[in-house]
């Protein structure tokens, strides 16, 4: 099993948000990002081939980067996202 962190675009507008993942897989952590990315709003969507992303009506999801990690390092990173209404 090979560690990753990763991320997962989105547009909301014109607006580009980049969600930071970790996850484990045995297989192309392209493809594991992707069924990721397609589900990432809801199950309606559209592939949208010319760009490579997700269209779910008002807003996008596509695979970023990513990167491979040691089994140490992967239990040592904690992502944690902060909400705020100011």
């Amino acid at each position: 099993m090979k560690h990753f962190i990763g991320e997962i675009n989105t547009y909301i507008g014109e607006s580009e948000i980049s969600t930071m993942v970790k996850f484990k897989t045995e297989g192309d952590p392209f493809d594991y990002l992707d069924s990721i990315a397609s589900k990432f709003w809801g199950d309606e969507n559209q592939y949208e081939f010319d760009v490579g992303m997700y269209n779910f009506g008002d807003r996008v999801a596509g695979v970023g980067r990513w990167q491979e990690v040691d089994a140490d390092t992967y239990n040592k990173v904690s992502i944690i996202v902060e909400v705020r209404n100011d």
